[in-house]
């Protein structure tokens, strides 16, 4: 239900935003299939102050929106712009060029950006006291990759911040541990300190006070 109506109240920005993009470099538009859920959940004031982190993010399409709609957003985004982990999917991806499609993507936007390993980052973060308000992550499809990601992000996420998770049911009879299964050892491991706002083909996390 809230999928639906979220459709039918941001049908106007995503088509606006959409017809923004013919400026920009973008062969994959996978973001603008969670962008009536993901804005739901975003902030409702396009001037507020917070803190994002993005895990994951190629060409930077959901980037690019975080950065044209919020001027304040105080943005980290952070990818590692190579092929991954070998416990995780082979990808064919040209990564340098879709480093440099990221760059020009963002020319001119105040942010962050970070090239490495994603648990080596979170964890450099959180040795800098660095905290969110919300977390995007949309790295690797890999159960233990996902899980791993999970458990980094929580750390530096803000008491009422949300991490938001791409989509992860999928299957890949090559994978140890599937996406959607790293997913549930995550809430198992943390169902004490999470409120669940949200779970379909994206999962929205709330960290509650303890």
């Amino acid at each position: 239900m809230l999928k639906k109506r979220c459709k039918k109240n941001y049908a106007d920005q995503k088509k606006k935003f959409e017809q923004g993009l013919n400026k920009k470099k973008f062969s994959q538009k996978w973001f603008l299939n969670n962008f009536e859920i993901f804005n739901f959940f975003l902030p409702k004031d396009k001037n507020a102050e917070f803190d994002y982190l993005e895990v994951g993010c190629f060409e930077g399409l959901s980037s690019f929106y975080i950065l044209s709609e919020y001027k304040s957003v105080n943005a980290f985004f952070l990818d590692i712009w190579d092929m991954p982990n070998s416990n995780s999917k082979t990808l064919s991806h040209n990564f340098e060029k879709i480093e440099k499609t990221f760059d020009q993507n963002l020319l001119g936007f105040n942010f962050k950006k970070i090239k490495n390993d994603s648990v080596i980052s979170m964890r450099n973060l959180l040795k800098q006291n660095i905290q969110f308000d919300f977390i995007y992550i949309d790295g690797s499809h890999n159960g233990e990759d996902i899980l791993s990601d999970a458990i980094e992000a929580f750390k530096i996420l803000k008491v009422n911040g949300l991490i938001f998770f791409d989509d992860f049911l999928q299957h890949d009879d090559n994978r140890i541990l599937q996406s959607y299964e790293g997913i549930e050892k995550f809430l198992s491991l943390y169902s004490d300190y999470l409120i669940i706002e949200y779970f379909q083909n994206n999962l929205v996390v709330r960290k509650k006070v303890n």
